[in-house]
């Protein structure tokens, strides 16, 4: 398979990482990266050894561009590599909005260019045994909390932290949320938007989920509990072990419940993710990996959360 051209936009912490990625992939030519910050720019082409370009410039050298920027700017960016012909792969969210999202998504159809979202999360290995495990949730709980950092605070703790778990959501709930009785609080503690969100989602089958996101917690937690007939799972995403409860017909014990831990092999996630993504450009057609009309499913869910963190909002005043 021939080298694929690459550039990264952005090349703070996450962006750094994925150029990191780059360079140790065989698969990859890593042409350089832009960043608009000029002094972390400079540092990190010493660094890395590798050129730190204009936007335009860099798009002039590579056939796909990985975008790790602030989400207020993926429309903008995202928009300028896709006319220009770039596959992408936008660092979540794939926008601040669905309408800005289904933009980016027509662009991609209409220039038949792959355009993949970094719900990296989805490459978590518990999660991933989780879903081979094939959960019939009725139920379920997710938490997501950690300490403040002036990342992401130019959006909502929503589609800063809680847009992972809505992604998990939806990729183990095969339906569509009831949008209308959606029910979210949110309070802006430190920063000016919302760093503290709960949110009830409802579905038609009767199932529904229970979420919680932080940014402003002393304790760092990814957990996600599914309850359904017979079967309890307690999947925690920090240290990647799947704790799986069931009942059991045949003991004869008071409460008949068995135990089963899994503790999946540990797999790079960002990684996997940047593996997708470059296999995606050779049709490789079997891939796990996050689409833009994927992606387009959770903005639709994080609006419907925003627009009730805004009556509620409203209400309150």
């Amino acid at each position: 398979m021939k080298k694929v051209a690459v550039g990264v936009i952005g090349a703070g912490v996450l962006g750094g990482f994925h150029l990191r990625k780059c360079l140790a992939n065989g698969f990859v030519e890593c042409v350089g990266f832009h960043d608009s910050n000029a002094r972390r720019a400079q540092e990190v082409s010493l660094q890395l050894q590798l050129p730190a370009l204009g936007v335009q410039e860099l798009l002039d050298r590579c056939e796909a561009v990985i975008v790790a920027i602030p989400c207020s700017e993926h429309l903008r960016v995202g928009r300028i590599c896709l006319q220009q012909a770039k596959h992408v792969l936008m660092e979540k969210p794939l926008a601040a909005s669905y309408e800005e999202g289904c933009e980016l998504v027509r662009l991609a159809a209409e220039k038949n260019l792959v355009l993949h979202v970094g719900h990296s999360e989805l490459f978590n290995p518990a999660f991933r045994q989780l879903l081979a495990m094939k959960p019939q949730p009725r139920f379920l709980e997710i938490h997501r909390l950690s300490a403040f950092s002036h990342r992401g605070t130019d959006v909502s703790v929503v589609l800063d932290l809680m847009v992972h778990d809505l992604h998990l959501l939806l990729r183990l709930c095969d339906e569509e949320p009831v949008h209308a009785n959606i029910a979210a609080t949110g309070v802006a503690v430190v920063s000016p938007d919302i760093d503290i969100a709960n949110v009830r989602i409802p579905f038609p089958s009767g199932c529904a989920a229970n979420l919680t996101a932080s940014r402003i917690s002393l304790k760092k937690m990814r957990k996600v509990r599914i309850f359904q007939k017979d079967n309890y799972f307690s999947v925690d995403l920090d240290s990647r072990r799947i704790d799986h409860c069931f009942l059991n017909r045949e003991s004869t014990e008071a409460f008949p419940i068995a135990v089963k831990s899994h503790e999946p092999e540990a797999q790079d996630a960002l990684e996997a993710e940047q593996k997708s993504f470059i296999d995606a450009l050779g049709h490789n057609d079997g891939i796990f990996a996050t689409t833009g009309n994927e992606a387009l499913r959770v903005l639709r869910t994080t609006d419907a959360i925003m627009n009730k963190l805004q009556e509620e909002t409203h209400t309150k005043q």
